[in-house]
């Protein structure tokens, strides 16, 4: 297994870059919905702090609990820049390597390592869904960051 210090680490720089993404979202943009039942920009940047949250509590708990993605009344590009913030480095760094080795439950499935939440649900579930995101400003008309510092035109052929 990874070390906890090296996992802590690759988590804080995989939200850094959904942080990019955030940064990037104006007011206007958050109610904006690709298509019909789509979700809306703000109602996708809180199921991204919400999952967040949710992954961490089975971790910490054993038990996932999807807290919800509904924008409160008056939310601003702002507030949630303030939350991709406050539950990224603080929430993976309290982590303990014996919460990274314990077995904890799966909704859908057998309970597996916390670690394998970490790795799937706080990197796999928020890259998908920063993929998404970035999706959303391009179709806004607003530049999404690149991945590493280069976007994907910029390779050598």
């Amino acid at each position: 297994m990874i070390s906890r210090e090296d996992l802590v680490k690759y988590v804080v720089n995989v939200q850094a870059r959904t942080y990019e993404a955030f940064e990037r979202l104006r007011d206007e943009h958050l109610g904006w919905r690709p298509a019909p039942g789509e979700y809306t920009v703000a109602e996708l940047a809180l199921h991204i702090v919400a999952s967040r949250r949710m992954n961490l509590e089975a971790i910490l708990s054993g038990q996932p609990r999807y807290p919800g993605h509904e924008p409160p009344p008056g939310l601003t590009s702002d507030r949630l820049r303030a939350l991709c913030l406050r539950t990224g480095k603080k929430t993976v760094a309290v982590l303990t390597t014996a919460d990274l080795e314990r077995t904890i439950g799966n909704l859908a499935g057998d309970p597996f390592p916390a670690w394998k939440r970490v790795l799937g649900g706080l990197v796999e579930h928020e890259v998908h869904h920063r993929s998404q995101l970035c999706s959303y400003l391009a179709a806004l008309g607003v530049e999404p960051p690149p991945l590493f510092g280069l976007r994907v035109e910029e390779l050598p052929r």
